[in-house]
């Protein structure tokens, strides 16, 4: 017996496992921008309630701010790097075409001087 098919394709798991990485990824960030931001807080005891609380959340903000910059910095770098690996392989290949045909070509005039 056969399921039937809901017309929908099955999920991928490998995109679900990346999409519980970074969720986890960045609950942690937020995490340990939060536990910074309230120590550096604990620094300025002079601080109101809502002083103390404003800064917490400015500090996080911030914080969550520079770890994408750095995240999407690493991404173009990898992105710049991936094009890099595939142009050498391609200078790669076209070198050793480029010296098969000279070879051939060698050898084809060799050939036929002897002959």
């Amino acid at each position: 017996m056969s399921v039937p098919s809901t017309g929908q394709s099955a999920p991928d798991p490998q995109a679900g496992i990346e999409r519980i990485e970074r969720f986890l990824a960045a609950t942690s960030e937020r995490t340990q921008a939060l536990q910074a931001a309230e120590a550096f807080a604990d620094h300025l005891p002079s601080l109101t309630s809502t002083e103390r609380q404003q800064l917490v959340r400015l500090y996080v903000g911030e914080r969550l701010v520079e770890v994408r910059r750095r995240r999407k910095q690493i991404a173009q770098q990898e992105a710049v790097q991936d094009v890099r690996e595939r142009l050498r392989g391609r200078c790669i290949r076209i070198g050793l075409l480029l010296g098969l045909f000279s070879a051939s070509l060698t050898l084809w005039l060799i050939v036929d001087i002897v002959m």
